[in-house]
C-alpha cells in the first residue's frame, strides 16, 4: 500500500484542473452542465424508447454489442441509468460511465488499492476479475465492522462508510456508485474517503442529481435516530432487502463544495452522453481529487 508522505516542509503541489477525455466533459457550474447536455437531441432517446435494443460499443467488453433496453410495458419512460445492459458483462448505462470514468481518471494499475463500497453486484464482480487487491462492502450493522460476514453465500466485508477500518492514506481509489444517497450523514462518509486516500489518490462517485444548484434533502435523522422526511419517500433496490433502502438526498453542484470541505483539494463533476458507447440521457459523475505532496 502506498503510504502517507506527510510531513514538516511539505506542501501542495498545484496541478492543472482535471483533463477528462471524450465522451466526458468537466462542468464546474451548473449553467455549464445544462449547456452540455442541450448540446444533444435528445429525441434520440425518445425514438430509442419504443426499441428494445441500442448498437454501440461496451467500453468494457471493448467490442460491439447490442444493449439491451428495459421498455416499462406500461409505456412509461425508459429510466436510462437503469438500462442499456450489455449482453457480455451484464453492465447497465451507469455502471458502464462509472468504470470508464474509473479507468480514465484513475488510470489504475493491478495491484492498486481499490475500495468499491458495494460487492453483491455485477460492477463488483468484473472489478475483481481484473483487479486483485480490490476490496468490497456492504453496510451490515448487526455486525462488527471491519469483519467478514457470510451474505447471501458470499463473504462479504462488512463496513460503515461513516466510520472506515481502514488506515490512513491506504487505498488508490475509492469508488462510490449510488450509495451515498442512502447515507444520512453523508458528509462524513466523504471525509472518511479522503482520510484513507494516499496522497494523489482520486475518489470516484455517482449519485442521483437534480440538476440543480443545491442539494435537495429527502429526509434527515436526528441525534436520538428519530427519521423525518421531508419530500416524499424514495426508496431504491437493494440486495439486502426485498423492502428496498431509503434515499435521503438528490444531489446537486453543492456537493462539489462538500467534496472540497472534506478535504478534497479539488473537485469536479463529469457529464457524458455518447450513443457510441451506450451512454443515453443525461449522464454524470463527481470526481475528487487528493492531491501529492512533495519537499518545499
Amino acid at each position: 500500500m502506498k503510504r502517507s508522505s506527510r510531513g514538516p516542509g511539505r506542501k501542495n503541489v498545484k496541478t492543472p484542473s482535471l483533463s477528462a477525455p471524450e465522451p466526458f466533459f468537466c462542468a464546474n457550474d451548473i449553467d455549464a452542465v445544462h449547456e452540455y447536455f442541450s448540446s444533444f437531441q435528445h429525441e434520440t432517446d425518445q425514438s430509442r424508447a419504443t426499441s428494445h435494443e441500442l448498437s454501440g460499443r461496451c467500453y468494457i467488453c471493448a467490442r460491439d454489442v447490442e444493449f439491451e433496453v428495459n421498455v416499462p410495458a406500461d409505456g412509461g419512460p425508459v429510466n436510462w441509468r437503469e438500462t442499456l445492459k450489455c449482453p457480455e458483462c451484464g453492465l447497465i448505462n451507469r455502471w458502464r460511465g462509472c468504470l470508464h470514468v474509473f479507468e480514465a481518471i484513475c488510470n489504475p494499475a493491478s495491484a492498486d488499492q481499490i475500495y468499491l463500497t458495494e460487492t453483491l453486484s455485477p460492477v463488483y464482480q468484473n472489478l475483481a476479475g481484473r483487479f486483485p487487491n480490490l476490496i468490497g462492502s456492504e453496510y451490515l450493522p448487526e455486525y462488527d465492522f471491519g469483519t467478514v460476514v457470510p451474505t447471501h453465500g458470499v463473504p462479504v466485508r462488512n463496513e460503515d462508510i461513516t466510520q472506515l477500518t481502514f488506515a490512513d492514506e491506504s487505498l488508490e481509489s475509492v469508488l462510490s456508485f449510488d450509495v451515498l444517497e442512502h447515507v444520512p450523514d453523508y458528509r462524513k462518509a466523504l471525509k472518511e474517503f479522503y482520510r484513507t486516500l494516499s496522497d494523489g489518490g482520486k475518489l470516484i462517485l455517482s449519485v442521483p442529481f437534480c440538476f440543480a444548484e443545491k442539494n435537495q434533502v429527502r429526509a434527515v435523522v436526528d441525534d436520538d435516530g428519530n427519521l423525518t422526511h421531508l419530500m416524499e419517500p424514495c426508496y431504491h433496490g437493494d440486495p439486502l432487502s426485498e423492502h428496498g433502502v431509503l434515499s435521503y438526498c438528490d444531489f446537486g453542484m453543492e456537493l462539489l463544495s462538500d467534496m472540497r470541505e472534506a478535504g478534497f483539494e479539488e473537485s469536479h463533476l463529469l457529464c457524458y452522453y455518447s450513443e457510441k458507447w451506450g451512454y443515453l440521457h443525461n449522464n454524470v459523475v463527481f470526481v475528487g481529487l487528493k492531491k501529492p505532496l512533495i519537499h518545499s
